[in-house]
């Protein structure tokens, strides 16, 4: 409905789990590394929890997206602990029964599966989604399925994802031997007010839309009412965007999020915070500094015209200088803040975002900085030769965690544009030998591992 008029190419705060739309704040950032350390490190188990609607689903859709074509993954979402067996819900999300076998069929049909994914070197993981409505003895039975891990070689892993229920659950008396399998646990939490309006911005640029909708005090005060949950601060931009485009409104302010927040609560069920400042600030006249027009005596067309244009703002600017002088002092995190602020302008997007990468390669962490390039690279205005750089570390970045074949695409499109470009084609030849020699040692493997199989019959 207010699409169009706000110059978007599809809804930013959809409720619908979305991994494209998932903002790497600190914390869902920190959770996804944990994640991938844990499939990296071949952990059993791992934990994951946080209040209803913090994104959990969101970043597991990221991890099935990320890691489907390396390993089989099943997503069981809807097990509760009424039903008598867990085992015919985790063949039916891997694809492989439909129908009802006994006990002993269904283990040993997941038992042969297990085997033939580790002959292809291949593992096996299951995510259950909602875990904490699984309860003690199907919890349990994942424990005992577990087993089926022998020697040296990881066949299962799992992930538990739930609310706080499910922390509750493992740290009882009688899921001691269960909770000493666990390797990873993360628990999300809410988002800060700055990274509340970075969430809000990204998203609104993910959907097609390069210019601020929402001022910086709509935001905070979002925050305010979410207490940084995503899912409400979903609920709340979604119908104060709805708010804007009855009224005609170019610009989201908080005056307008107060209106549309107040109105959304009468009923009662919307669980927001800090409701007792609504009514005195949908009452109140419009802020006019809120806008920050340039001329005082401009009106809101003029308005609206002044902040469609993307001349770089000061601040976002002084922003940018700040973070890169604390960079340099070694203050990361407090630079990467900064980066973020200067990147609400559209002018500054790459060059702050590249940054955060560069930040987060000193502070040792190539996922976050992989994560931070490839939103650098979100700039469909950057030029190709402003984009070198950012793909090359791109490319650094993928190699330190062993993502060869993505690594080699970042360098393929640098070497698309400048040739010579720094060690560029050295590494390119590296890497296809690397990808070469594995494929065919793969084959080998298999190979060998069929006359092995051939030669028992």
């Amino acid at each position: 409905m207010y699409e169009s008029f706000y110059r978007l190419k599809t809804k930013p705060f959809s409720l619908l789990p979305d991994s494209t739309f998932l903002y790497a704040g600190s914390e869902h950032q920190a959770a996804y590394n944990l994640l991938e350390y844990g499939l990296v490190s071949q952990a059993p188990f791992m934990v994951l929890t946080g209040d209803p609607g913090m994104g959990k689903t969101s970043l597991l859709q990221k991890l099935i997206a990320e890691h489907g074509s390396q390993h089989k993954i099943g997503l069981l979402t809807n097990a509760r602990y009424d039903i008598e067996h867990l085992l015919p819900w985790i063949l039916l999300a891997l694809g492989l029964s439909t129908k009802r076998l006994d006990p002993i069929e269904a283990y040993h049909l997941f038992s042969e599966f297990l085997t033939q994914e580790s002959k292809r070197l291949r593992r096996v993981i299951l995510i259950v989604d909602e875990a904490q409505s699984l309860g003690a003895d199907l919890l349990e039975e994942l424990r005992l399925l577990s087993n089926m891990n022998d020697g040296g070689t990881l066949k299962l892993q799992i992930i538990l994802s739930g609310q706080p229920d499910l922390y509750t659950l493992l740290k009882r008396i009688d899921m001691t031997q269960f909770a000493q399998r666990i390797v990873v646990d993360y628990h999300l939490k809410p988002l800060s007010e700055v990274e509340t309006a970075n969430f809000i911005r990204h998203r609104i640029q993910v959907a097609g839309r390069s210019q601020e909708v929402f001022t910086d005090k709509a935001c905070a005060l979002i925050h305010r009412l979410s207490q940084g949950n995503p899912r409400l601060i979903n609920q709340v931009s979604d119908i104060t965007l709805t708010y804007g485009y009855a009224e005609q409104a170019p610009i989201i302010t908080s005056k307008l999020v107060a209106q549309a927040a107040l109105d959304r609560i009468k009923g009662g069920i919307l669980p927001l915070a800090g409701k007792e400042e609504l009514e005195e600030l949908a009452a109140a006249p419009e802020d006019p500094t809120e806008l920050k027009p340039s001329d005082p005596r401009s009106g809101p067309t003029a308005v609206a015209n002044e902040l469609s244009k993307s001349d770089p703002v000061n601040s976002s600017e002084d922003d940018y200088e700040r973070g890169m002088a604390l960079k340099d002092e070694g203050r990361l995190k407090e630079a990467i803040d900064l980066f973020h602020s200067a990147a609400k302008e559209k002018a500054l997007w790459l060059k702050a975002h590249a940054q955060i990468g560069f930040c987060y390669v000193k502070m040792r962490d190539p996922h976050a900085a992989i994560q931070a390039f490839r939103t650098a690279l979100n700039d469909t205005t950057a030029l190709p030769h402003d984009t070198r750089d950012v793909l090359y570390f791109l490319g650094r970045s993928l190699e330190a965690v062993g993502k060869t074949d993505q690594a080699l695409e970042a360098y393929h499109r640098i070497d698309h544009v400048t040739p010579s470009f720094r060690d560029v084609a050295s590494r390119e030849r590296e890497l296809e030998e690397a990808l070469r020699k594995s494929s065919w040692f793969g084959g080998v493997v298999d190979n060998f591992q069929r006359f092995l199989i051939g030669s028992q019959k």
